[in-house]
Order: structure tokens, then sequence, then C-alpha cells
């Protein structure tokens, strides 16, 4: 009679009423049984199995070479699989896949066990990692033969960060402003206290619109003491880094070094506080790089790394391996579904724990298909746990929606190559010729030029547009609106999302309104659909797009009230998720004229409302939704990338003071009529 036989047929039969004794009991009953078995009989080949068992613990807990296959024939010992849990330091014990029936002695084994429990909601056992020795052993004498665990699972298991939270607070205090901490929700305040525990190395992996940027700079101001930091971006992310340095650390515009071409290295060696090299250039740049040793890495969209294979890559991973002390990098879609493309980003972060990238592949890339050797995903809750332990925070909206507002808007200052700017800069040169000699007719002359501007500048754009959106659908996979008013701007970012095998909608003047019906149905109840494009003039009022919660503006148009109506195709009933709201934003075009324009436009239409001013700015409003539970805090201060519209198009970010009453409770938006 083998062990299957003596404890019942399922090997995850309930337990719930068996007590420590009783699963003794049972693993002793197993172990008398795969003694017979062995034919020893008796007390000798348990000693004998105790012997080997203890030789075969170093292998068992990921200190040999040695790997057994988790397949198992019915002629063979039922292999039992080891699986690390929540939060680190507790494994659970299972059958593995494919290995023959074992009846209830795993579970009677690690109930058996000091310290063991029972997870409510998974109905699994699990026991210390301080027992693995005991419960491997265990498992040998009862017949079944335990797969190796791996040494980088032991090593996480191993690891803690005492000393880094004993000193996680203080950093925080000495590092971050009060101004700085105002700003910021308190889930942000919480990722960056995760990472002062992880010593300022970890993955920030918010989903898009949760504030990773600003996370991001609180952690730098905490380590002050190790600039210069280099900053890792994308190419069209260049100037929306300047200026959030600017605006969360009021960083002086001389103390940023941004880098175009490899011709201006010379830049990184004038002793700027931060410099900022975009992953296009890390190639070429590679040697200066590694002379430097920055001690402070940023990698902003770090899933640009993903490939291991890739130049940029391995001209990258040196640096925050080898150099730096401090590595932050920032992601959307860390890329849980594909291990694989996540080892470079853990490896450059943790490379003591994720050294080996087969040990890496063959547990948690297994079970691929035939286009590569690691593409598959196994493990994936344990490489969950041991991510989150080690260096990962990561939040989705609907998991701090109660602490975001229902509209977010941030400005993103987009670069655009000089070359793209030649008719851009010769119209401005016309519409400065004609100012300075004023005559009859220069206003409709005026008018005419700044129409040519307004065409010119959505033509320069385009590149740098199309760029930040294959930034958005690299780092995404969330469905967004996209907004333009000309049509060449449009033909630009359909013919994009044509090239990159994206489908979406498009919604112009030419769209017939007989067809607008069923493409507002496909974007909403489409999973495969992620964009809508559509004319702020033509698509911004009537239409409900609440299947996306990021609204993008390639341009804005000179009407306050245009823009809010386009806004709210996502921002309206039914939408179940705060909506972030994107105007990218070129110096030198046109966008500087018209944000001067609604700004002025709003500033009247504010005091007429509020009946208040103060100077040229407007009293800003509170994001409370009633009167009667906002808190008077004493001169609280505006977070600038999560503003209201008023207080976005005022010429800076001013105090909150008392919201007037024409509020509208609902969303926390000025009523505009």
């Amino acid at each position: 009679m083998d062990a299957s036989t003596l404890l019942g047929d399922g090997w995850d039969d309930d337990l719930d009423g068996l007590d420590v004794a009783d699963a003794d009991a049972l693993v002793r009953r197993a172990c008398d049984d795969a003694a017979r078995r062995r034919g020893g009989g008796g007390a000798s080949t348990t000693t004998t199995t105790t012997t080997t068992s203890a030789k075969m613990d170093a292998r068992v807990l990921g200190h040999g070479s040695a790997t057994v296959t988790a397949t198992a024939t019915a002629s063979v010992r039922s292999a039992v699989e080891f699986t690390l849990r929540a939060p680190g330091d507790r494994f659970s014990a299972a059958r593995a896949v494919g290995a023959p029936p074992c009846g209830n002695v795993i579970d009677a084994v690690v109930a058996s066990t000091p310290g063991a429990t029972r997870d409510a909601a998974t109905n699994a056992w699990t026991f210390p990692a301080s027992a693995l020795r005991e419960v491997v052993a265990k498992c040998q004498r009862a017949g079944l033969r335990p797969v190796p665990v791996e040494g980088m699972v032991v090593r996480c298991c191993e690891t803690r960060f005492d000393a880094e939270e004993r000193d996680a607070e203080e950093a925080y205090k000495r590092g971050v402003s009060e101004a700085l901490d105002a700003k910021m929700f308190d889930f942000q305040r919480q990722g960056v206290m995760y990472a002062l525990r992880r010593g300022g190395r970890a993955l920030i992996g918010d989903e898009m619109g949760l504030g990773k940027t600003v996370q991001a700079c609180a952690l730098l101001s905490c380590y002050r003491d190790e600039w210069p930091a280099l900053i890792l971006v994308p190419t069209s992310l260049r100037e929306a880094w300047r200026n959030a340095l600017q605006s969360w650390l009021d960083v002086e515009d001389f103390d940023i070094a941004c880098v175009g071409a490899a011709s201006e290295a010379w830049k990184l060696d004038e002793g700027k506080k931060f410099n900022v090299v975009p992953y296009s250039l890390v190639v070429k740049l590679k040697e200066k790089l590694r002379e430097k040793r920055y001690r402070i890495v940023v990698a902003d969209e770090s899933h640009f790394l993903k490939d291991r294979r890739a130049q940029r890559t391995q001209a990258v991973i040196p640096l925050m391996k080898e150099g730096a002390k401090r590595v932050i990098c920032l992601t959307g879609t860390p890329a849980l579904s594909r291990p694989i493309e996540l080892f470079t980003q853990l490896e450059a972060l943790v490379p003591r724990i994720f050294c080996r990238l087969n040990d890496y592949g063959r547990r948690y890339c297994a079970n691929g298909g035939p286009f590569g050797m690691f593409t598959g995903c196994t493990h994936a809750d344990e490489l969950h746990v041991m991510i989150s332990k080690l260096c990962m925070v990561r939040r989705l909206k609907k998991d701090v929606l109660k602490d975001l507002p229902p509209k977010q808007r941030s400005q993103v200052y987009l670069t655009v190559e000089k070359s793209s700017m030649g008719e851009v800069y010769a119209v401005k040169s016309k519409l400065d010729k004609l100012r300075q000699t004023p005559g009859a007719g220069d206003e409709l002359e005026e008018k005419r030029l700044m129409n040519e501007l307004f065409l010119a500048s959505a033509k320069a754009k385009k590149k740098a547009v199309c760029e930040y959106l294959e930034t958005l659908l690299d780092g995404s996979e969330s469905k967004f609106i996209f907004f333009a008013h000309h049509g060449v701007l449009l033909d630009a970012v359909s013919e994009f999302m044509q090239k990159k095998k994206v489908k979406f909608i498009r919604i112009d003047g030419s769209t017939p309104a007989s067809a607008r019906g069923n493409l507002v149905n496909s974007f909403q109840r489409g999973d495969d659909v992620r964009a809508a494009i559509l004319s702020i003039k033509a698509a911004g009022m009537g239409l409900t797009l609440t299947a996306a919660s990021t609204v993008i503006f390639g341009e804005m148009v000179w009407t306050p009230g245009d823009l809010i109506q386009a806004e709210d195709r996502a921002h309206r009933i039914g939408q179940l998720s705060s909506v972030l709201v994107q105007y990218l934003h070129v110096k030198d075009t046109i966008d500087e004229i018209i944000w001067m324009t609604i700004r002025k436009k709003l500033d009247t239409l504010g005091a007429v409302l509020n009946g208040q001013t103060h100077g040229n700015h407007l009293e800003t409003m509170s994001s409370e939704k009633s009167p009667k539970k906002r808190k008077r805090a004493s001169a609280p201060v505006v977070d600038i990338s999560q503003r209201t519209l008023l207080e976005m198009f005022s010429s800076q970010a001013t105090q909150k003071t008392q919201a007037c009453e024409d509020e509208d409770e609902d969303t926390g938006e000025i009523v505009l009529q």
C-alpha cells in the first residue's frame, strides 16, 4: 500500500481539521510506507534516507548546480515544488506539474511544520522560509522528491533592508522640502519611502498619470549630496524633464544640461547638477558616461531597456550596475506578462539576486513559443512577490482612485529639432517686422501671418508628437484620445498608428454623421481599439468616449471652452477613473501665444465669476467637492502638474485660497458658461 492509498486519492484534500499532531502522524505513516517500498524496512532505512536528505539539502536550497526535472512518471517518486509567497519570507509546497498524485502527504508535511499557517483566501498551507530545510527533509523521508529551489529565490529570502528602513524617514525629512511634500499625494509619498527603504534602487511602476516623475524628483532631492545625477529619457522628453526639475525642485536652468546631439557631449563636462541624455545617444556617449561614474541614475520609461541584446541596453546597464549607488527606473508597464523583458532592469537594480539569465529564464520564462528560448511566463506570482520585496512599487489608478482628483491636467514640453523649425522661424520673423512697422491693414495681415504660424507649428510638431505617442504606446496598455486642430497633424498621427499597426478610430470634419455612432461604439467596446484620433472642432462635442481616461492635445485652440468640451469626451458620466489631460507644448511655436491668450481670457472670466484677482494672477480654487469639508490649511502649495484649468493657464502657480461657491459639486471643476 503506497502513500496515496494510505492518505487518500486527492493530493489537495481539505485539511482544515488537521492539527500538528495529526499531521505528524500522517507524515510518519507516509515515511514508514516509503521505507517499506524501498525494501529496507524499519529504522535503518529511515536513517539512510535522513543521511541522503542531508546531502541533498544544499542542492535543494539552490547552492548546487544540479537540476531536477519536475515531470515524473508513475514509477518515479512524486515531485514537490516550493513557491515563495508574500511578503517574501514564506513558502508553499505543492505537487509539481506533471508529477503523479501523492495524496495528502505534502499538506501533512507542511501542516506539521512549526509556524505553518493556512491562507483563508487561497486555501494553501505556507511555512516560514527558515523551516525550508526541515520541510525538504520530511518530504524526502516521506518518499517525495523536492525540486531544487533556485539560488536567487533563496537569496531573496535572506535579503533584509534593516539599515535602510531605519534611515528612510530621516532621509525623507532631510531631503524633501515642505513645498514639495505638500504637492504630493499620500501614495506618492509612500512610493518615495519605499524607494528610500530599498537604498534608492527601485523600479517605480505606477500606471500612467500617477506621478512617477514627481516621485523620482523627490528621491533626487533626498540624495542631493550625491549629485550630479544622470537622467536617461526618450528623445521627445528632454524638455519635459527640464521643466519637471524646475517645477518640482526649483532648479535653475543653468544647473541642467540637456544633451541633444553627440556633438554636445561637452555639456557633460560643465559640472551641472543634472545631465539629461536621450537613450538614442547613450551608445555614442557610453565611454564619456562611464568616465563620469554617476552615483545617481534615473531611467525614465525604462522599458526602453527590455531588449538585452540591443546596443542601447548594453551601454546603459553597466552605468547602473558598476558605478551608480542609486538607480531609479520609471515605467508604466513593467512587462510582468513577459518576464524576460524585465530581466535587464532587475539585473541593474538588484544584481546580487538576479545575476544569471539562465536561472531566471528557466524559472520564470519557460513554456515559450517557437520564437524564443525564454518567451513564456511561469511562476508569475512568485516573481511578483520577489520584485515587490526587493525593488518594485506599483499602483494602478483603481487602487488609489480615492486620492486622485476627478481630472488632472499637465503641460508636457516636447523637444523639436531645429531643422523642423525653419518655417516657424520664418513666419515669426515676418510677424516681428510687421509689429515694428505698423501701418494701415496691419491687423488683417497679422491675423493672416498668425494662421500661417498656427499651421507651421503643427507641421513642426509632427515628428515630436508621434515620438511622444510611441512612448505612450510602449509605456501603457490603456486607451487614449488624441486631439488636434490641423489635418496635417491628424494625418501624421494616423499614419504613425498605421505604421505601428495600432487599431484606432478617427473622427474629423470629413467623417459622415451616420458613421460616428459605429466608430464610437467600436472604441468603447473593442478591446483592440487603442486610440481615438479626433478633431477639436469636429469631434469635441456630443461624443462619449469614457473607455479612455487619458486625453492628449497635440495642439491648442484659441477658445478655452473648446478645450474643456474636448476634455469632457472622457470626463463625463460613466467614467470610472481619474482623467489625465496632457497638453503637448513646444517652445518658440504658436503654443506660447495661444497659452498667453487663453490665460488672459480665463483671468477675465475668473474675475467675473469669483470677484477676486491677485495682481495678474487668479486666486485659485480648491479641488475639494464640498465647501463645508474644505480644510483651511495655511498657505497650501499648488501642485502645478495637478492643477485646475485656471491654475494651469495662470502665468505661474499661485496659492490656493477659499473656493468660490460657483464650483461644480460633481466634478470639482469651475462651471464655465
